[in-house]
């Protein structure tokens, strides 16, 4: 059987900046078989939509070598009235997008993934959207997802958020699926990183909002960029190529940003024993610990994050503070992973794990910084019951937003990722490739600047209703088109 591959994003372009020159080597092998989703139909400007379908189509396909029927719209709007958003709709109304619809739909040639398997559209509902990508992820079985992870698009932090909801639930539906989870994100690092790819020495990628996030620099797995994806010579990069083809987007005015010689992924533990234990709690909800949510978003439309209730949290006037942990059968345990949100300053946290064998217990100090606390110990054998118990609680912590109890070692990456992993720079420096590099980098600054001052027919379609469905801009739209910038500066 081939090694399934699925990658789940918002956007059409999303595939390059998310998916990278890895989904590139994993879809060319003969052992993989890859598919790709899309949540959004790109509709943000209506007349677009058919326009960016087609174009990641194309890209999957003379790129990527992906087949057709691998690639599903769940057909989602881009963008929703009113300020709102789906992530956070209730009730039977449907938002209305952007686009001024209120049911999924794909192209012609294409249809939305509800469509397509069932005959019916999805409405713009929570439920509705939560529901088609389980559907996805239930059908694929994938063993490796990609996904992309909590950025600063609310559509990218919709489908992070939503995609580790589902796989909490799957996880405890059924225990033998235990796919190897991968997150990336679309901008800090890509659509958002350095403009450094034609600086010598070459560097790695930088991420520099991970302060923010649930990781540390050195829990991502970095991957080393194809050469082929990687070459400095533009008309010879795949993903340079790959960018011009979406051209409502004009993505390849981004390339020495997006363009990497390495891409950094982080790993989701997904062979936590806590999805197949019972869970009782002195109070508090404990399904927080095991919902592969590791905080959740109160308004995913905001620039700073605004957080809701996402963590077992015991009630105040509980003087247990204390969670039991169940297997019906024998597990052996050698690793705790504990993730708690709040301020790491103020808020102290001590916990620990007492198991229902002659063990000795393990105890934790907690850190409330929203990044993995983990904790690595000689394995406790034939263990059927823990009990996790708080012994100090100061501050105003948010809770414990996931919990997981770990066998000794954690499961090996894959011969074909592993072969992946970045070990240095391959490129030979010349003087020859210091005078290329230096001229493509000024022929791009150069391209870029005609690009703003005389934009593609798709970006004037934007300032000019009626110059939808034309392939050629009459001279006196460009002529107002530069009258407009000159003004504006």
């Amino acid at each position: 059987m081939k090694y399934k591959v699925l990658l789940i994003v918002p956007h059409q372009d999303d595939e390059i900046l998310v998916g990278g020159g890895l989904l590139k080597t994993l879809a060319h092998r003969a052992d993989c078989e890859v598919y790709v989703t899309y949540m959004t139909n790109g509709d943000f400007f209506p007349h677009e939509a058919d326009l960016r379908l087609a174009e990641a189509l194309h890209v999957l396909e003379n790129f990527y070598g992906i087949e057709e029927e691998n690639v599903f719209f769940l057909g989602y709007g881009d963008g929703w009235k009113e300020g709102r958003h789906i992530y956070h709709q209730t009730g039977e109304e449907p938002l209305v997008s952007m686009a001024g619809r209120t049911e999924t739909y794909g192209s012609e040639e294409h249809g939305d993934y509800r469509y397509m398997r069932e005959g019916r559209h999805s409405a713009y509902r929570r439920a509705d959207l939560k529901q088609d990508l389980k559907d996805v992820l239930t059908e694929v079985r994938a063993d490796l997802l990609l996904v992309v992870d909590y950025d600063k698009h609310p559509d990218h932090r919709t489908v992070s958020l939503l995609t580790e909801e589902c796989l909490g639930e799957l996880f405890r539906a059924d225990t033998t699926y235990r796919p190897l989870v991968l997150k990336r994100f679309a901008y800090d690092g890509v659509w958002k990183g350095k403009a450094d790819f034609f600086e010598l020495p070459r560097r790695q990628t930088v991420l520099e909002g991970l302060l923010q996030t649930p990781y540390t620099r050195e829990e991502g797995l970095r991957f080393a960029m194809p050469e082929d994806c990687s070459v400095p010579w533009l008309m010879r990069n795949v993903l340079y190529m790959a960018l011009r083809c979406h051209r409502t987007q004009e993505a390849w005015q981004k390339a020495d940003e997006i363009i990497n010689i390495d891409e950094v992924f982080f790993r989701r533990s997904t062979d936590s024993l806590m999805f197949e234990a019972a869970l009782s709690a002195s109070s508090g909800n404990p399904e927080y610990l095991r919902d592969f949510k590791l905080f959740d978003s109160g308004d995913v439309t905001k620039e700073e994050r605004v957080f809701q209730e996402c963590g077992w949290k015991p009630e105040r006037g509980d003087r247990e503070k204390q969670v039991r942990i169940h297997w019906k059968a024998a597990q052996t345990v050698g690793r705790i992973a504990v993730y708690a949100l709040g301020n790491s300053t103020d808020d102290k946290l001590e916990a620990v794990f007492c198991f229902d064998t002659d063990a000795e217990p393990v105890k934790m100090n907690i850190k409330a910084d929203g990044k993995r606390n983990v904790c690595a110990f000689a394995p406790r054998t034939g263990v059927r019951e823990i009990t996790f118990q708080i012994e100090k609680w100061e501050g105003a912590c948010w809770g414990i937003t996931e919990l997981e109890i770990l066998p000794p070692s954690e499961p090996e990456l894959p011969e074909a990722l592993e072969a992946q992993l970045f070990h240095g720079d391959t490129l030979k420096v010349t003087e020859l490739v210091k005078t290329r590099m230096k001229m493509e980098k000024a022929v791009l600054s150069v391209k870029r600047k005609i690009s703003r001052w005389l934009p593609n027919c798709y970006v004037m379609q934007r300032y000019n209703k009626e110059l939808v469905g034309r392939r050629h801009v009459p001279f006196r739209y460009r002529v107002s088109y530069i009258m407009e910038r000159l003004q504006a500066r």
